[in-house]
């Protein structure tokens, strides 16, 4: 294992090696104990309100007040007229749901080191003083408008009447739009920059992590704006931040994207990069949620900053080319939103990830905390802009789902086998008991073969939790980022080959000991890697140039994420592969599957120039 790591850092080494530990560490690094501490405080030299102040900004509403000493808490109100002790009770109270706010809300407590200690409110601001009170209201559909705002005091458990100072004295005009992150942190002429998003409170759940994240975005040492390069997002592992690199890693000319996801760290548990119960009040006890619903509320903030980045001028993002890296809980992620964002990610590469997190002993504590116990399995709810189809598996929809078979991937994957999926490519280590073999790695292969997903992997003999440094990858379509490789090549739009039962494959039973390795020595021609014709992707016809990297193969082979064909259920479609150097034809006819799914079965895939493959219906 040693020296698959090691051969890595020697390949990375491309400039800007001084990051290269670094990075790896905290990036790539296995699940465990960090020597990270809390929070570091910051001095109350930042801004202090002097009395109950409202600025407007993209769709937030972003009120300060200056704190007492006697307080122990805060309401805030809205009304569409001035607000006072006569027209209070007409006030819309806005922290009803989750009770008073504390005395410490313009701290950042479940930030990172790598950020402001005090929340900051507006683009490189000075960060607000430990005294001074912070909420951020966002407007909702249909309640844009002018309005005034107000806050009172908790003083012995009593709400107190209205001061001078404590309400705005004219209108805040409102207005409903996409909120837009703020931006905290720049270096290095802006390639190195951190956002805070600041979530609905309305439809959050505050009493985890509050409703504020960091995410960290670097741009390419050399960045050209007007040059579109691929966006990566970086999901960082269990109790580890993500890095504040002044460019992105290893001199790769791509765009990189790591949210912060708070954990024991930061004094709390990790959300493993999908959500929480929606209406637990963590803050008020220990126990874990036993009734409502768990929403997605991390996936929806991270899908946020990734169209942040996408749509922002500040960068110029190849959308086509956006896909996911991570290790350990940052992999278990990055399988995640693979499986149910494939609008958004192409491809995903995960290095040891949680396959099924029901099954897996080491971190149920953490889950239970976050999900409730599996007896209880809370249905899920799948919001947000991107949703789409799996807001189906939603409380009260139609293929509602709990939160322990929703993160049980290798069920998940063969229930969903007519959905789409970004392209997998997955290592894991044999001897892993962290995120463990027998139960993750193990049947991740027959899983995906019964669902003719589309996947390349390898299950490492010798390897226990370590970052396994790209194994998976088949590097000439989509790249690594250094030597003569981009650092992401396969587009969005490209169809794939889902590829099983190879035979240059291992067998998809693995054996405990030993190397085993999948799809990883099968490539095809595409327009980054044009050895033959690229994929034809019509109403009636695919037709991909495959190739063997050793010995002639056969393999099955099921066109996946087609963009234009799509044959129905029940209809016989013709096939034929031809071998390029001498023009051998095999044929056959295929029947497609009630999912819509086509499978060619045992497909001659040969070496040096490759096969044709044709299927017409």
């Amino acid at each position: 294992m040693s020296i698959r790591f090691s051969t890595f850092l020697t390949r990375s080494t491309v400039g800007r090696s001084a990051l290269l530990t670094t990075v790896l560490l905290f990036l790539y690094g296995c699940s465990g104990s960090s020597d990270g501490g809390a929070q570091t405080p910051v001095p109350d030299n930042g801004v202090t309100a002097t009395s109950l102040t409202a600025t407007h900004r993209s769709g937030q509403t972003f009120l300060i007040w200056p704190e007492s000493a006697d307080a122990s808490g805060y309401h805030i109100y809205r009304h569409t007229a001035p607000i006072n002790d006569n027209t209070l009770p007409d006030a819309t109270r806005l922290t009803g749901k989750w009770g008073s706010l504390g005395t410490d809300t313009s701290v950042n407590r479940y930030g990172s080191d790598n950020g402001p200690g005090n929340f900051v409110i507006q683009d490189l601001g000075t960060p607000l003083s430990s005294n001074t009170g912070l909420f951020v209201y966002t407007i909702p559909a249909g309640g844009q408008g002018s309005y005034y705002y107000a806050v009172t005091r908790i003083v012995n458990g009593d709400e107190q009447t209205i001061e001078p100072g404590d309400s705005t004295t004219s209108a805040v005009n409102e207005s409903q739009g996409t909120p837009q992150p703020v931006l905290v942190e720049s270096i290095n002429a802006g390639k190195g920059r951190i956002y805070l998003q600041y979530r609905d409170y309305d439809n959050w759940n505050p009493t985890l992590n509050g409703y504020a994240y960091e995410f960290a975005v670097t741009l390419p040492f050399n960045y050209n704006p007007a040059q579109s390069y691929p966006l990566q997002l970086v999901l960082h592992a269990f109790q580890e931040p993500y890095p504040f690199l002044e460019s992105s890693e290893f001199d790769w000319e791509i765009i990189q994207l790591r949210p912060h996801d708070p954990g024991p760290v930061e004094g709390t548990v990790h959300s493993w990069w999908y959500g929480y119960a929606s209406d637990h009040n963590f803050e008020a006890t220990s126990l874990a949620p036993s009734q409502g619903t768990v929403t997605n509320f991390t996936e929806q903030r991270v899908l946020d900053a990734v169209r942040f980045v996408q749509s922002s001028s500040e960068f110029n993002t190849n959308n086509q080319l956006t896909h996911i890296v991570g290790n350990s809980m940052g992999a278990s992620g990055a399988v995640s939103l693979g499986l149910r964002y494939p609008n958004v990610f192409s491809g995903v590469y995960a290095s040891q990830p949680m396959m099924n997190y029901a099954s897996s002993p080491t971190f149920q504590e953490n889950f239970e905390k976050i999900w409730g116990v599996q007896g209880s399995n809370l249905p899920i709810v799948n919001a947000g802009a991107d949703a789409g189809t799996i807001s189906r598996f939603s409380q009260g929809q139609g293929d509602e789902t709990g939160v322990w078979d929703w993160m049980n991937h290798l069920q998940q994957i063969e229930r969903r086998s007519s959905d789409d999926f970004a392209y997998l490519m997955i290592d894991h280590g044999k001897l892993d008991e962290t995120i463990d073999w027998q139960t993750q790695g193990q049947p991740l292969v027959s899983t995906l073969t019964n669902a003719k997903a589309g996947f390349s992997a390898n299950a490492f003999g010798d390897a226990a939790h370590i970052w396994l440094a790209f194994g998976a990858v088949v590097k000439p379509m989509f790249g690594l980022g250094f030597d003569t490789l981009a650092p992401w090549r396969y587009p969005l739009s490209l169809s794939y080959p889902a590829i099983h039962n190879a035979s240059g494959s291992s067998s998809v039973s693995p054996g405990p000991t030993g190397d085993d390795s999948y799809n990883t020595t099968i490539e095809w021609a595409t327009p980054a890697h044009a050895f033959g014709d690229s994929i034809v992707d019509t109403a009636s016809q695919w037709t991909i140039t495959l190739r063997s990297t050793e010995a002639d193969q056969t393999a099955d082979i099921t066109p996946r994420r087609t963009q234009s064909f799509n044959p129905s259920a029940g209809q016989q479609c013709s096939w034929s592969a031809t071998r390029i150097d001498n023009g051998q034809t095999t044929n056959g006819t295929a029947t497609v599957a009630g999912n819509g799914l086509i499978t060619i079965t045992n497909s001659p895939i040969y070496s040096g120039s490759g096969t044709r493959l044709a299927i017409n219906c």
